[in-house]
């Protein structure tokens, strides 16, 4: 008769408190990774970020129009220097005070001056620059971006409120644009941006 001959098999793995002590270093580095990074700030940033680039498309259009139509009508049929213009219902009169003048609001994108902007973008040679006019990613009675314009002079401006501390207070966009409002990021052909 032959011996069998039995085979001791290691069992390796992880302990439970070893498991445990795992689980407790990633948790605190997750926590501290929330905290150092701060998704609601982030979030904040890149709506202040598509702030800046849509006014700077619309800014772009409106020179576009301005060089390129030979009778540039800046506020279609209305009193460009009585009203400001806004995409949001609510605002209150001079747009949240960004303006001179009463709140215009239209829910309209239309670029054929219908919209929320009455510039006929749609009358530039070679079409209009913008398919639709953009909106404040938020979009509400705080955040919303507004257009004034003098159609005498043919000068405009455009304005947003920014949200993050980022550009608020550390970069201070708001504060260094030329405008005359220091909480409200302002561009424009109006000189000293005072629409």
């Amino acid at each position: 008769m032959q011996k069998r001959e039995e085979f001791k098999i290691d069992k390796k793995g992880f302990t439970l408190m070893e498991l445990l002590i795992v689980i407790g270093v990633l948790a605190i580095l997750a926590t501290s990774a929330t905290l150092v990074l701060n998704p609601a700030e982030l979030l904040k940033q890149a709506r202040d970020s598509t702030r800046i680039s849509d006014l700077s498309t619309i800014n772009n259009a409106l020179s576009l129009y301005v060089i390129n139509v030979s009778s540039p009508d800046m506020d279609g049929t209305a009193n460009c220097g009585a009203s400001c213009f806004t995409h949001i219902s609510g605002t209150a009169a001079n747009c949240g005070g960004r303006n001179a003048g009463t709140s215009a609001s239209t829910p309209s994108r239309a670029v054929n001056n219908t919209g929320w902007i009455p510039v006929a973008f749609t009358d530039i040679p070679g079409g209009a620059p913008l398919s639709n006019l953009p909106v404040d990613p938020t979009n509400s009675t705080s955040f919303f971006y507004s257009y004034a314009c003098d159609n005498t002079n043919k000068t405009y401006e455009l304005d947003a409120a920014f949200e993050s501390v980022k550009y608020l207070t550390i970069n201070d966009y708001d504060n260094k644009d030329g405008g005359n409002n220091s909480s409200i990021y302002e561009i424009g052909s109006d000189p000293n941006l005072d629409l």
